[in-house]
């Protein structure tokens, strides 16, 4: 009996990390769109944001709290169920991380940045822009709302 229960413990351990591992992505391709969020007030509807379905009336210190990303995997959740969680992204050239909050869904195979909110932030090197993109790697984080 002892050991069967060891056995599901590691089954679903194993699982768990299997779970965890899908929820992050490296060497993904991010480019960049200019959302302007702090121009529109903040506004899902006024960018005509993919989530703005289910988030726009969330509170302005919600829509405000993170930069805002466009998410097209390749890990992940993909479209409402990724609405509003939270990503880690770092620049693999830089280390430089910031969190951002998925708002909008793209076609790309990665990310699309807000410009001012996250991209230009951790382009630190100015190399993102010179290439038109970033090369990042994401992961899925706690929004601590």
């Amino acid at each position: 009996m002892m050991a069967g229960r060891v056995a599901l413990a590691a089954v679903l351990l194993c699982a768990a990390g299997a779970m965890a591992a899908a929820q992050s992505a490296s060497n993904v391709r991010a480019t960049y769109n200019y959302y302007n969020p702090e121009k529109i007030n903040w506004d899902l509807n006024t960018a005509s944001a993919y989530c703005a379905t289910w988030d726009a009336g969330m509170s302005y210190a919600w829509r405000s709290k993170y930069g805002w990303t466009a998410f097209c995997g390749p890990a992940g959740p993909t479209g409402q169920a990724s609405c509003g969680k939270c990503l880690q992204v770092t620049n693999t050239a830089t280390g430089a991380s910031i969190t951002a909050r998925i708002v909008d869904q793209c076609s790309n195979g990665g990310l699309d940045l807000d410009y001012d909110t996250v991209f230009s932030k951790i382009d630190t090197n100015g190399g993102g822009v010179q290439q038109g993109h970033l090369t990042v790697n994401y992961q899925f984080v706690n929004c601590n709302d």
